[in-house]
């Protein structure tokens, strides 16, 4: 009798550990945040996924917010890197190439949640030039066929971040809306690259660059950004979207630089307007 009595008790005991074993801890992020320099401009982002590493090991490339199953127990390093949809698209996504990783080293537990949350910045090394934020001004000039409109406005309502940003209308009348940057992007062949951009629109338009080389210029579309809103683009509707300036230059290896325009012709839109803020060249 004693002896089953103690068999009974060790089936018991081990019902109760096989009922953990294989549990997994989960590592959990509901929010994500961008944390710059004054130099740097706005912390807007469009980190759509995270690339999670547990000791070196990727473990998982998941939307956010996210809740990630790791089969591990005890003290893991865990590395978090913020990834994008290269020039918008959700077929070619990436690790954000310019933002650091999140790091941090988590006691798990089987059955447990742990919450990180992860803060990003620009690495150390990244060139930013975030001058073209409407801020203190407007670079783009509207080219010789332009028939829209440019305003710089001053409403922190209306601006993605900061108290200015630009706004583009094509009246109902005009065919063509099409505006440069009369400020030069200096790439090199095999240099990594991006262009960010803070947009809203209620019709598609052409994010593009022209290529100078020569005293030449050559106008290539490169994104097709289509409407935020359905409105009549009197309130903003603000998206991101990185351009990969890297692969324009590897396409062009002899340009002398390079100029960003945007066009636009009547489409989704009877008064097509096109909002503009926080252009950055990161490189």
């Amino acid at each position: 009798m004693r002896l089953a009595c103690s068999l009974c008790l060790l089936l018991f005991l081990v019902g109760c550990k096989s009922s953990d074993e294989g549990l997994p801890a989960f590592v959990e992020a509901s929010t994500v945040e961008l944390i710059t320099t004054v130099s740097q401009g706005s912390n807007s982002h469009a980190i759509s996924e995270l690339w999670v590493y547990v000791d070196g090991n990727i473990l998982g490339v998941l939307d956010t917010p996210m809740r990630l199953p790791v089969l591990e127990e005890g003290n893991h390093d865990i590395a978090v890197y913020g990834g994008i949809k290269n020039n918008g698209m959700g077929t070619s996504r990436i690790r954000y190439p310019f933002y650091t990783s999140f790091d941090t080293t988590v006691n798990l537990k089987a059955g447990e949640s742990y919450a990180i949350d992860p803060t990003f910045r620009y690495v150390s090394n990244a060139l930013v030039d975030a001058s073209r934020n409407f801020e203190a001004g407007n670079s783009f000039v509207e080219v010789s066929s332009n028939q829209g409109d440019i305003e710089l406005l001053n409403n922190p309502v209306l601006a993605a971040s900061g108290v200015r940003c630009a706004r583009m209308t094509l009246p109902a009348t005009a065919g063509i809306l099409s505006y440069v940057d009369e400020t030069n992007i200096t790439l090199n062949s095999g240099e990594v690259a991006f262009l960010e951009l803070d947009y809203s629109c209620n019709n598609t338009f052409i994010l593009g660059v022209y290529v100078v080389s020569g005293g030449d210029s050559q106008k290539v579309p490169v994104l097709y950004l289509t409407p935020t809103n359905n409105g009549d683009g009197s309130q903003p509707t603000w998206n991101k979207v990185y351009m990969d300036l890297g692969m324009i230059a590897a396409s062009y290896p002899s340009a002398d630089n390079f100029r960003l325009y945007t066009e636009c012709t009547r489409g989704e839109a009877l008064i097509p307007t096109i909002y503009l803020d926080d252009l950055k060249v990161v490189k």
